[in-house]
C-alpha cells in the first residue's frame, strides 16, 4: 500500500508539504505540483477512515437491523442510506438476528468512536449499555436514558384496521402477531386494535405465537395450524383478521385461499407496514402503510444532531395511512 511517506520521497519533498496539499494548505506552487503528480503516478489513497479517526469522527453511521429477509427492514435501511450518502456518510449495515452479543458489539463500536453513531431496530436487553449523551435513534423501542426513540403511529395504525372491520360489517375478529413484547411503540397497534373493536361492539381476541422478531419457517406452521383450527364445517370462526405485518398477512391469505375461504368475501386481511411488490408494484393485500422514507429521514437528521451534540426531540411519531389491497371490502 501506497503510504504518505512514498509520495513524499517520489516528490522530493516534506511529509508535512504532502499532508498540506492533501488538507488544502498553502504550499508553494511547485511545491503542490509534484505532489500532486506523484500522488497520480503512485495511486495514492487518502486514508479517510485515518483521517476521521484523528477528527474523532468517521463520517460513518451503523444501523442494526434483525434481518434483511423482511422487506420492511430492507426498505427502511435503503432509504438511510441514500439519505445518509446525500449529507456525506456512509453506512455500516449490521444484522443482529435479534442476538444481544451482537448487537452489544455493534453498541460498543459507537462507544469507541469507531462510527459517529448508530439507528438500532433492536429487541435485546441491551438498555445498561446505552449512555444518555451515545449518539443512538432508536425505531419503536423504548430505551432508559431518554434514548431518542422514532416510530409510526402504531396506536393510530391499530385503530384504522379496527374502524375498517367495523365500518364493513365485521363481528368476530383477531389480531395475529409475533414479536417482541419489550416496552415499544408497536405493542400499541394491537392494544388499539382490540380496544376500538369492543368500543364499537366487535368482539375481538388476539393471538401471540412468540417473540420472535423474524417470521421462521415454525412460526409460519405455527400460524398454518391455528387457522386450521378455526374453520368449522367449512366456514372460519373470524370474519376480520388483522396482523402485526404484511408478512403476517400474505401467510393468512395464502392459507385461506387454499382452505377455500373467500377473502374479503368470508373473512378480510389487514396487514400493517404497507410494503408494495418489488416496492413499486401494487399492494398484496390491505395493509396500514408505515411512511417508511419519512421514517428514515428523521432517523438519520436526529442522528446528525446528536453527533452535532445539537437538540432533538426524544420520540417522534409519523403517521399512517390505510392501503386497499384488495382483502377487504
Amino acid at each position: 500500500m501506497v503510504t504518505i511517506k512514498d509520495v513524499a520521497a517520489d516528490a522530493g519533498v516534506s511529509v508535512g508539504t504532502v499532508s498540506k496539499v492533501l488538507n488544502n494548505m498553502y504550499v508553494k506552487a511547485d511545491n503542490r505540483r509534484r505532489v500532486e503528480e506523484s500522488i497520480h503516478k503512485l495511486g495514492y489513497q487518502v486514508n479517510t477512515y485515518a483521517r476521521g479517526l484523528k477528527a474523532q469522527q468517521t463520517f460513518t453511521v451503523a444501523i442494526i437491523v434483525p434481518d434483511l429477509i423482511n422487506p420492511f427492514f430492507a426498505l427502511l435501511v435503503n432509504y438511510v442510506e441514500q439519505v445518509l450518502a446525500a449529507v456525506g456518510y456512509k453506512l455500516l449495515v449490521c444484522n443482529s438476528h435479534c442476538n444481544a452479543d451482537r448487537e452489544l458489539a455493534y453498541i460498543n463500536m459507537a462507544k469507541q468512536n469507531k462510527v459517529d453513531g448508530l439507528i438500532a431496530v433492536t429487541y435485546s436487553n441491551t438498555d445498561e449499555y446505552l449512555e444518555a449523551d451515545m449518539p443512538f435513534v432508536s425505531i419503536d423501542r423504548h430505551f432508559k436514558h431518554q434514548i431518542c426513540c422514532v416510530s409510526s403511529d402504531n396506536e393510530m395504525g391499530g385503530r384504522l384496521a379496527a374502524e375498517k372491520f367495523i365500518s364493513t360489517g365485521c363481528r368476530n375478529v383477531i389480531y395475529i402477531r409475533n414479536g417482541s413484547n419489550l416496552e415499544g411503540e408497536t405493542l400499541k397497534r394491537g392494544k388499539a386494535f382490540v380496544d376500538t373493536c369492543m368500543q364499537g361492539g366487535v368482539e375481538a381476541t388476539r393471538m401471540d405465537f412468540g417473540e420472535e422478531t423474524t417470521l421462521s419457517k415454525q412460526q409460519m406452521n405455527k400460524i398454518i395450524s391455528f387457522l386450521e383450527q378455526c374453520v368449522k364445517n367449512g366456514s372460519m370462526m373470524y370474519d376480520g383478521i388483522f396482523t402485526s405485518s404484511d408478512v403476517h398477512a400474505i401467510v393468512v391469505l395464502k392459507q385461506l385461499t387454499e382452505m377455500g375461504i373467500r377473502v374479503p368475501g368470508d373473512v378480510q386481511i389487514i396487514g400493517y407496514d404497507g410494503m408494495r411488490i418489488l416496492n413499486v408494484g401494487d399492494y398484496p393485500v390491505s395493509s396500514i402503510a408505515q411512511p417508511v422514507k419519512e421514517m428514515a429521514v428523521t432517523c438519520v437528521d436526529t442522528l446528525i444532531k446528536l453527533i452535532e451534540k445539537k437538540p432533538v426531540e426524544r420520540r417522534i411519531i409519523l403517521p399512517v395511512t390505510f392501503v386497499e389491497g384488495g382483502t377487504t371490502r
